[in-house]
Parts: C-alpha cells; sequence; structure tokens
C-alpha cells in the first residue's frame, strides 16, 4: 500500500467511525500534512481518493467537507476496488462456473487488452452473490502478460486482492460501459429468473497505474439484487 494509500484509509476509518457528520468541515491541507506528517501533494492525492469514493467534497475557497455515506448495499461506479471491497461490510461470494486458459480470445477481447495475435488469456466465469442473493453473472478475461497464474481457488475468493497481493499489479482506473437488455437462456438459467427479464449488462475495462490494461469483463446484473451508486461532483 502507498503512502497516500495508507493515509486514505486511516481517513476512512475515522469518517465511517462516526468521528464526522456529514456537512462537518475536516482540517485543511495544512492542518492534514503536519497531523500525518507527510508531504502536501500525499494530502492531495490521499482526499482525491476520498472524493472519488464518495466521503467528501471539496470546495475551493471554502474546505473540505464531510458527504453523507452512500446506502449499504449500493455499488460505486466510480472505483475500481472490486465487489468485495466496495460491499466491505456485507458477505460477498462467488461461484466459479469455469476457469480456462485461452489461446484464441475473440477480437473484442484482443481489442480492448491490446493483444496481440500469440497474446493468452485466462477466462473466469462466475456467479456473484451479496448476502447470499445472487447480484451478477461476470465473465472476466484477464492478460496473461500480467495475471501470469488463475485458478479456481482464487476465483473463489476476490481477485482483485490477489492481484494486488501476490502478483503485485497496482490498480489504477477503469472505463465502464452499460446497456439495458434482457436475459438469454443461459444467463436465465444462472440468475434464477425467466428468458427476457430486463437487466443491465456492464461491460468493464480495468488498467493498471501506468495505463495497461488487464482485465475486460462482460457483468450481467439481477435486475432486483444490485443497486449502484455514483458521487458526482461538479
Amino acid at each position: 500500500m502507498l503512502k497516500y494509500e495508507a493515509i486514505a484509509s486511516k481517513m476512512k476509518a475515522l469518517l465511517d467511525g462516526g468521528d464526522y457528520q456529514q456537512g462537518d468541515r475536516l482540517p485543511n491541507l495544512e492542518q492534514l500534512k503536519a497531523k500525518y506528517e507527510v508531504s502536501k501533494s500525499t494530502i492531495i492525492k490521499a482526499l482525491e481518493i476520498l472524493e472519488k469514493e464518495g466521503y467528501i467534497y471539496q470546495s475551493r475557497g471554502s474546505g473540505i467537507f464531510v458527504r453523507t455515506p452512500k446506502r449499504e448495499g449500493y455499488i460505486n461506479l466510480f472505483t475500481s476496488n472490486g465487489f468485495t471491497d466496495d460491499l466491505h461490510t456485507h458477505q460477498v461470494t462467488s461461484e466459479v462456473i469455469e476457469v480456462k486458459e485461452l489461446a484464441h480470445p475473440d477480437a473484442i477481447v484482443m481489442q480492448y487488452l491490446h493483444l496481440n495475435a500469440h497474446d493468452k488469456v485466462y477466462f473466469v466465469k462466475r456467479v456473484r452473490y451479496i448476502d447470499n442473493k445472487i447480484l451478477c453473472i461476470e465473465n472476466a478475461y484477464f492478460n496473461q502478460n500480467l495475471v501470469v497464474y488463475m485458478s479456481e481457488d482464487i476465483a473463489k475468493g476476490s481477485i482483485f486482492r490477489y492481484l494486488e497481493n501476490n502478483l503485485k499489479i497496482n490498480i489504477g482506473y477503469s472505463d465502464i460501459y452499460f446497456n439495458i437488455g434482457t436475459l438469454n437462456q443461459d444467463e436465465s438459467e444462472l440468475l434464477k429468473q425467466p428468458v427476457g427479464t430486463p437487466t443491465l449488462r456492464y461491460e468493464q475495462v480495468v488498467y493498471t497505474k501506468t495505463g495497461i490494461p488487464f482485465d475486460y469483463s462482460q457483468i450481467i446484473f439481477h435486475h432486483e439484487n444490485a443497486k449502484f451508486y455514483i458521487p458526482s461532483i461538479r
């Protein structure tokens, strides 16, 4: 964990612990710099994380203010943390359907992961659950140039934690694309809903902090159990 990420984690613990209420003004940059004994740039980066995750709002000339906490069980679409971390107060589990190596991924996977003809990917298909309720189907493709190993045991847990802690991949940002559709036969069986049920389809490309795409995922959500949150700023 980088220094600014550690500071952000400490500040989130304070905000989650009820030390501050919505609308409270936080100490200014200089005060935070002195409190945590770090550089100004480190504090700025930590505050950027908190703002992106919806903890604070920064108003130039006015200060740093606490935002209303997000509702429980909602997924923040502005982060690349993965469901396990984003829904950390809930039980997030996975049923692994398939894990395999693909020597010839299709054209869209090659395009989004910037692959050459000889590059391989790991394909992971799983059903994700929140508090024992079906959340989504996840079809994920991982660039083997970065994700050098994948297994069913790894896929049962948080893949992002494995990538960060074991493979030392620094997860940066993601591009997300949405469209509304209906469930086909295979999807309806996995989500336990009738064929033709409305669903939110979600394509995500996740990049390292240096801009290298390593994960292209197609996610199909259970329309009753999936809830989303966007902490927008002006």
